[in-house]
């Protein structure tokens, strides 16, 4: 029983090494002074990217409206005003 916890023990220590092995060697794929891109270089900097939460999304497309239809103020939408509870 004792032999079985200790395969079980060491079993976890050799997976989370290898997981921090991974995530070094992600690491050390990504440029130090350049800024992240939206693509990672490789699928190990995607996964690494995942696991940090250092993944970069891109930007939400934004509704360009046709000035010809006359919808709303080209400057924007009118702020809301603030109410209180």
């Amino acid at each position: 029983m004792l032999t079985v916890l200790i395969l079980i023990v060491l079993a976890a220590i050799v997976l989370i090494l290898i997981l921090l092995a991974v995530v070094v060697v992600g690491i050390r794929q990504e440029p130090r002074s350049a800024e992240l891109s939206d693509v990672a270089r490789g699928p190990i900097t995607g996964l690494v990217r995942r696991l940090t939460g250092l993944s970069v999304r891109r930007p939400t497309p934004t509704v360009v409206h046709d000035r010809g239809q006359g919808e709303g103020n080209p400057a924007g939408p009118a702020p809301r005003p603030r109410t209180t509870t």
